[in-house]
């Protein structure tokens, strides 16, 4: 029966979170100490056999009520309990003349009472590992201090408490303490549970960069830093995933519990150097850095990435990485920062080769407004309209007129044209139509052509004559265009005839001005002529805006854009299908920048 309550209090003892140390469980303690490691089984044997003699304490707790060891103080003395008087001395007797005393009673003698010392208390010893340990401590003079009970032990546990803590001991994981008021993490062992919840200790507190940690049996580990002490569980699925991933040197110390209740089902724990992110579609995922942050930019876990799907992934092209999210991927590379690629223009990415494709890595964010989107790329562009879906547009000039890298303005125009020549005296010319997607500019089209046969003038200086062949260099509207049948624009539109001239003589009401006349006068053009010889020149035509509307006389005059594609008398000529193009998708307003390559770009 003895037995039986022995082992009910070490239960309870050890499901309070310690080892008990109560006279009851030390009469007939286990004896698989430290001292006596290996032959724990042989020990306990003799124990029972040869028990060792204990001093009684006048009352024992139940082992309902046994002490915690790391609550438990040394046990007080056996008391005997002293007689509550001592018999006074007798005093002689005084004869009476008339008494005689009878001889049968003899007076009481003088002597005292004989009082019992009281017994020793029993003695407090540190023995084998938890010694060894106690010692390298600096002992009695440690932060552990005096030892205030005997070490006990169940199975292969032992434990022992002292002033500073309670050092355990098993022959796997060796003797660790786990500190009262000198330690980091100790005090929060003791004030969340401590083995019930943690289990004993299997590392003493170390030292980590930011504070220090404490390794339990249980797999939980407590971590102190400057934010306060925080528990990781190694055995969960954050826990387990920070540890992988290098724990502390990588992810660094928890800055928060783990929280759970989060969308779908997820949970996240906060470190120093990143998130540690869970959900059961996703596994854990760390997020950290600057994918970090352009996740929290595109709305975070609530937003339309949602939870991360791969950590980190390098070793890219141009010693690039990538990490994935549920509805988004965030790419970086040395020379082009990290940006989010999603939705359509995401998809199309991933279908060309993402960074391995002529596109590269992204250069930005996808730009929306109302009806379109546009993401620049190192190489070019994707954009996205509800009516035609995504489109891949190559790297161009257009590209400097995002940059500020041109010395014109385009005046906010939707759609510019970029002609330039290699340098002067030079007729052919490169054409890129840029269209403005989401406010970037990006290439419709890129074609060649021609511009006036003797070339370009410098910046400021007037073309001329027509019949010196040059063009001017500068930024020109765009409001109207001409030719035999409207193609469908929203220019305002001319349709020819026998008539039309535009005027070409200084000085006069019609020069650089559209008139209709039946004759053909000076340096007038006869636009029926051009519009219907074999070359078609004026078949169709866009009036660029050179010296108009306030004209400067003999600056010069009809500068068009226009088809047959050889060299001019100074305007732009182009592939029928060039121009046909330009007039149907131009719109008042638009513009051409036009010039040699140096006077037109930085």
């Amino acid at each position: 029966m003895k037995k039986t309550l022995l082992t009910a209090a070490l239960l309870l003892s050890f499901a309070a979170g310690s080892l008990a140390a109560t006279p009851a469980l030390a009469e007939e303690s286990a004896t698989a100490t430290p001292s006596s490691q290996s032959t724990d089984t042989a020990g306990a044997a003799t124990a029972e056999a040869t028990p060792t003699p204990t001093p009684t304490p006048t009352s024992t707790a139940s082992a309902s009520e046994a002490p915690l060891p790391s609550e438990s103080v040394p046990p007080s003395p056996s008391l005997t309990p002293t007689p509550s008087a001592t018999p006074a001395e007798p005093t002689p007797a005084t004869p009476s003349p008339s008494v005689t005393p009878s001889p049968s009673v003899s007076p009481a003698p003088n002597a005292t009472a004989k009082v019992e010392p009281p017994a020793e208390p029993a003695p407090v010893v540190v023995k084998g590992a938890i010694a060894v340990k106690w010692q390298a401590m600096n002992g009695a003079a440690g932060v552990l201090g005096a030892p205030v009970a005997n070490e006990i032990c169940m199975g292969s546990l032992c434990g022992q408490t002292f002033k500073g803590g309670t050092m355990y001991w098993t022959s796997a994981s060796g003797a660790h303490p786990v500190l009262l008021t000198a330690g980091r993490t100790g005090p929060s062992w003791y004030a969340n549970g401590r083995t019930a919840v943690f289990g004993y200790p299997v590392t003493d507190e170390f030292a980590v960069s930011g504070g220090t940690v404490q390794k339990f049996s249980t797999g939980k580990m407590l971590a102190s830093s400057t934010k306060g002490v925080f528990q990781i569980w190694l055995k969960g699925a954050i826990g387990s995933r920070w540890d992988a991933l290098g724990a502390v040197s990588v992810v660094g110390l928890p800055l928060s519990q783990e929280i759970c209740g989060l969308r779908d089902g997820g949970c996240v724990q906060v470190f120093s150097k990143g998130y540690l992110y869970w959900s059961p579609a996703t596994g854990v995922r760390l997020v950290s850095g600057i994918y970090y942050t352009r996740w929290v930019g595109m709305g975070g876990l609530n937003g339309l990435m949602g939870y991360p799907t791969s950590d980190v992934a390098c070793g890219k092209p141009a010693g690039g990485c990538l990490q994935t999210f549920q509805g988004a991927t965030v790419f970086w590379s040395p020379a082009s920062g990290a940006w989010v690629t999603k939705g359509g223009i995401g998809a199309r990415y991933m279908d060309v080769g993402a960074m391995r494709s002529a596109l590269g890595y992204p250069t930005a964010n996808e730009k929306c407004i109302p009806g379109q989107c546009v993401q620049s790329f190192q190489g070019g562009y994707i954009g996205w309209t509800p009516a035609a879906g995504t489109r891949i547009y190559a790297m161009t000039e257009c590209a400097k007129l995002n940059n500020g890298r041109t010395k014109y303005s385009t005046n906010g125009a939707n759609r510019v044209l970029l002609t330039y020549t290699g340098g002067y005296k030079q007729s052919y010319a490169t054409n890129v139509y840029c269209v403005r997607m989401a406010g970037v500019y990006v290439a419709d089209w890129k074609t060649d052509g021609y511009v006036g046969a003797s070339g370009f003038k410098p910046p400021g200086v007037p073309s001329g004559p027509t019949r010196y062949l040059y063009s001017p260099t500068g930024s020109y509207s765009v409001t109207e265009a001409f030719g035999l049948g409207n193609p469908g624009t929203k220019l305002a539109y001319r349709t020819l005839n026998p008539n039309s001239r535009w005027g070409g003589n200084p000085w006069t009401p019609t020069y650089n001005k559209y008139f209709e006349s039946s004759s053909w006068v000076g340096w007038d053009e006869n636009m029926w002529y051009f519009a219907t010889r074999a070359s078609h020149d004026y078949r169709q035509g866009v009036v660029v805006n050179y010296n108009r509307p306030n004209i400067v006389q003999d600056a010069g005059f009809a500068i068009f854009l226009h088809m047959n594609k050889v060299p001019t008398a100074g305007c732009i000529s182009l592939d029928d299908w060039a121009v046909v193009d330009y007039i149907r998708k131009s719109t008042p307003g638009d513009r051409i920048i036009m010039g040699t390559y140096n006077d037109i770009f930085r």
